[in-house]
């Protein structure tokens, strides 16, 4: 078996379904949570989540991405978590494809990418946002969820 970023993704998948699942189980208040701005709740952090992983593979398999606004309660945020169980489910398809430069727009300018860097991406913008989350409704006084049972270890371990 050779390495591959394919079990960096199964692992960004799991982290996110179970964290997002977790923070769900709180009070629909809980999306109003932030650490620092109040411009970027909970709600928006958990959106921009679903909507960058949909936008990273539609990056690289061009297939357009409907719209996602902010849940304003839990159950939306359920229909958000399975939105992005279907957008990090492409991703980890699309790591079979192989590893070449692609032209991107970002911002109005185009740039060329190795496919690599753009789900290497994926993972840690998804980490990255998970722990922005979670600091964010410890911040305001939230059940914290433990970033570490959802680590690379816990992953090895819960798919044995």
């Amino acid at each position: 078996m050779t390495i591959s970023l394919q079990r960096a993704l199964a692992h960004m998948s799991w982290a996110n379904q179970e964290i997002f699942k977790l923070i769900a189980e709180l009070p629909d208040e809980a999306l109003a949570a932030y650490a620092t701005d109040p411009e970027f709740p909970v709600r928006e952090i958990l959106r921009h989540i679903a909507a960058a992983s949909g936008g990273y593979a539609y990056r690289l398999d061009g297939i357009e991405n409907e719209p996602m606004d902010q849940p304003k309660n839990m159950a939306e945020l359920r229909e958000i978590t399975k939105t992005l169980e279907v957008a990090d489910a492409r991703l980890i398809k699309l790591v079979e494809l192989e590893d070449k430069s692609i032209e991107v727009i970002r911002d109005g300018k185009t740039i060329n990418w190795l496919r690599s860097t753009i789900i290497t991406q994926a993972v840690h913008h998804a980490t990255e946002h998970r722990a922005q989350a979670i600091s964010a409704l410890e911040a305001r006084g939230f059940k914290a969820v433990n970033l570490d049972d959802f680590d690379l270890w816990a992953f090895e371990i819960s798919h044995r």
